[in-house]
């Protein structure tokens, strides 16, 4: 639907362009003619460009605001132990999901040097991460509590940059701990009602069906935002998440990028060396993982393609209603220049010039405020409750230097709307019978 509506707009754009072009060489005249008729009624069509102006403003702004929330929830998303890129053994997805400790990937330091020695990805990687996901039940035996776990064993030097997004809100993090050291999510720290220097019991069942416990020592309590993955999840050394599942291997290589916008050229490299090498893995890139992310997309989309509907038919009704206006006015000024000998194609394409003269005014204007009042807004932000599904509001930015999109939207906007607005008072002005229009009053 938007790439109809997005060529529908181009073709419309490229006619205004065409026909401002035509009459520039032409008959440059008509250009001056149409000002001063557009503004014989400098009240009026004040109003009518003001209307133009705050809807376009509104657009840029609000697009802004949800291209800086997109952003956001990517860059969240991803730092949350998801990485740009994650590598699993081959049959994960379709198997593995709920027996992933039967699914682990075997010599993962091999796999990781190998990785590593290729320039490109080596130039474009942040930190290469192995993480080995488990689960079983946390306990606080002398307080009498206890509750289900998913627990991550991480690499602690590289949880800083996986995991730069959590917020430590008591102790520290695993960046430099002792083996039996632990962090938890604050839901899981409610929950058993424990902190920093408490100690917990852990008890898992390992790959092969055996039952291993040990008691960890909780070094901090983290927030990420998202109260789902907060309710659940503890942090343990990769080392000690190994040893305690008696494995050497990893449930998955994470990938960290410099730059988001190289995952598809990282991700078909990484392939590559797969291929390559005869490595049974499988490789898959963020957003093919991250469903709530498209999910929230996907709602904020209709939401700005419904606000931009509303804005267009309110622009087109008020262009309208002034093109309309100067029709009815110049009724007796429209049968003298047909009686003069102007075809029915002249007079209708000086009211569609007019629309598109108070067009291009209002797209300038739009882009124009729309910067000013980003700017403003950018200065402190504007504070913003939680998301669906997370526990943190956050200061929201209107994105505006980094989608052209966005600031062709924000001039196409007024053109086309006023474009369109004109077509029916210019096929009223090109039909008027001229012994009729003389003798209307």
């Amino acid at each position: 639907m938007s790439n109809v509506l997005f060529i529908i707009s181009n073709i419309l754009i490229a006619y205004a362009v065409c026909v401002v072009a035509v009459t520039l060489v032409r008959k440059p005249t008509d250009i001056r003619y149409t000002f001063l008729n557009l503004f014989r009624h400098r009240r009026r069509s004040a109003v009518t460009l003001m209307a133009i102006t705050l809807g376009g403003v509104a657009v840029f702004i609000f697009g802004g605001f949800v291209d800086y929330s997109f952003y956001a929830l990517r860059e969240q998303t991803i730092r949350t132990n998801l990485g740009h890129i994650q590598i699993y053994q081959q049959g994960y997805m379709a198997n593995g999901n709920s027996r992933s400790l039967q699914y682990t990937i075997k010599d993962y330091t091999k796999v990781k040097a190998l990785l590593l020695a290729d320039p490109m990805i080596a130039e474009q990687t942040k930190t290469i991460t192995g993480q080995l996901e488990f689960s079983g039940i946390i306990s606080q035996y002398d307080k009498g509590v206890s509750t289900f776990f998913a627990g991550v064993g991480i690499e602690p030097k590289t949880s800083l940059l996986l995991g730069a997004l959590d917020t430590i809100i008591s102790g520290s993090d695993l960046s430099d701990v002792k083996p039996l050291n632990i962090t938890l999510g604050s839901g899981v720290s409610n929950m058993l009602n424990a902190g920093y220097d408490d100690w917990t019991d852990l008890l898992v069942v390992n790959p092969e069906g055996g039952q291993n416990a040990m008691s960890a020592l909780v070094r901090g309590v983290f927030r990420s935002g998202i109260k789902d993955y907060d309710d659940t999840a503890i942090k343990v050394p990769l080392a000690t998440a190994q040893h305690l599942l008696q494995t050497e291997d990893v449930s998955k290589i994470i990938m960290l990028l410099q730059d988001t916008s190289q995952t598809e050229a990282v991700m078909a490299r990484v392939k590559e060396i797969v291929g390559a090498n005869n490595l049974p893995l499988e490789v898959h890139a963020w957003d093919e993982l991250a469903i709530f992310y498209h999910q929230v997309v996907n709602l904020f989309e209709g939401i700005f393609l419904f606000i931009k509907t509303i804005v267009s038919i309110i622009v087109v009704f008020m262009i309208g209603n002034t093109l309309m206006m100067n029709v009815i006015e110049r009724t007796r000024e429209i049968a003298t220049l047909r009686a003069l000998g102007l075809s029915k194609s002249y007079i209708g394409r000086l009211f569609i010039l007019e629309g598109i003269i108070i067009g291009l005014i209002g797209a300038v204007l739009s882009v124009f405020f729309g910067l000013i009042i980003a700017m403003l807004i950018n200065i402190n932000g504007v504070p913003m409750p939680p998301s669906p599904g997370y526990t943190q509001g956050y200061l929201a930015f209107v994105m505006w230097d980094q989608d052209m999109h966005l600031f062709w939207f924000s001039c196409a906007l007024p053109l086309v709307t006023a474009l369109i607005a004109s077509i029916i008072p210019s096929r009223r002005a090109a039909n008027l019978v001229i012994a009729e229009a003389f003798r209307f009053v």
